[in-house]
């Protein structure tokens, strides 16, 4: 096997040995706060993620931030923390009309019940960016890829 195979086999490896790992996890952790920022984290991992925002349900039909991370700009908010996430929730329902939100990422994801790739942010014209862009502004970021996945119980 050359060099490169054998580098591209324990990539693929070490990926299955961390979904096994958060498998477990879903099955075994109590706490609630542990188990979240887990998930978050080890996607994030797998992915080779800069950043990763986990939202939970509200009973409101929000999708409510639970947890964000950001390696570069050294960010940590909401799951293990106890630092409090300074975002508004997200309105998976348009205010005034009821109808679900599909100009947000997240919601749409949320009621189409899929994956949403985003390969770069400042060049898809389907969904509302301009939150993401707005931080990046503020913050001298450039978030790029996106990469939307609806966990389910």
């Amino acid at each position: 096997m050359t060099e490169r195979r054998l580098k591209r086999r324990r990539k693929e490896d070490t990926t299955f040995r961390k979904l096994i790992d958060v498998g477990i996890a879903l099955s075994s952790e109590r706490n609630h706060n542990l188990l979240m920022e887990r998930i978050l984290l080890e996607a994030k991992s797998i992915c080779n993620a800069d950043g990763g925002t986990l939202y939970l349900l509200t009973d409101d039909d929000k999708l409510s931030f639970e947890i964000v991370r950001n390696d570069t700009m050294d960010i940590a908010f909401g799951g293990t923390t106890g630092k409090e996430i300074p975002f508004e929730p997200l309105n998976l329902f348009e205010p005034h009309s009821g109808k679900p939100n599909h100009t947000n990422v997240a919601s749409h994801a949320f009621h189409m019940a899929e994956l949403i790739n985003i390969s770069n942010a400042y060049e898809v014209n389907d969904y509302d960016f301009t939150g993401a862009q707005q931080f990046d502004e503020a913050n001298s970021y450039k978030s790029k890829s996106f990469l939307t996945v609806p966990l389910k119980n």
